[in-house]
């Protein structure tokens, strides 16, 4: 498995794996979401295996450096490549590319949070194996009817 950044060119292949993640019903606006992100800045890391793309994880800074906040957008693996690491090492090259950027402005990543759908138990599951921790529920935040947790890492 390689673990890489992406690029505009990676859009089908990206394109695919957020199908199983964002709530659209076509390739192309999967596609479209895709490089709307990575041209406003996102940072997508893939996993590639055999020259398919089975996962991928992306990052925002939120504020300025020195406040050292980072959202996890999106972390996805496809069904048939989940429960073998994939994931795990897919957050952990996010988080040195984290440290890199931080860096790169004297500054240190401070928390790291992201957004989940109440309801979505096996992810819940997963990120507080990577040591992440619920910290409040937003409230019909994305859809009616629905809440989101926001889970978060914080660094001493």
């Amino acid at each position: 498995m390689i673990l890489r950044k992406a690029t505009t060119e990676d859009k089908e292949k990206v394109a695919e794996v957020l199908l199983e993640l964002l709530n659209v019903d076509k390739i192309e606006e999967a596609e479209q979401s895709f490089l709307k992100e990575i041209n406003k800045g996102d940072n997508y890391i893939v996993a590639e295996e055999n020259g398919k793309i089975i996962g991928l994880v992306s990052w925002i800074m939120h504020g300025r450096p020195k406040h050292g906040l980072v959202e996890l957008y999106h972390i996805v693996t496809l069904k048939g490549a989940r429960g073998k690491g994939t994931g795990k090492k897919l957050f952990e090259s996010m988080m040195k590319d984290i440290e890199e950027e931080y860096k790169k402005h004297d500054a240190n990543v401070r928390k790291v949070f992201l957004l989940t759908r109440s309801t979505n138990k096996e992810s819940h599951a997963f990120y507080e194996k990577l040591g992440f921790k619920h910290e409040t529920v937003l409230k019909e935040h994305f859809y009616k009817n629905e809440n989101e947790f926001v889970f978060s890492i914080i660094f001493e």
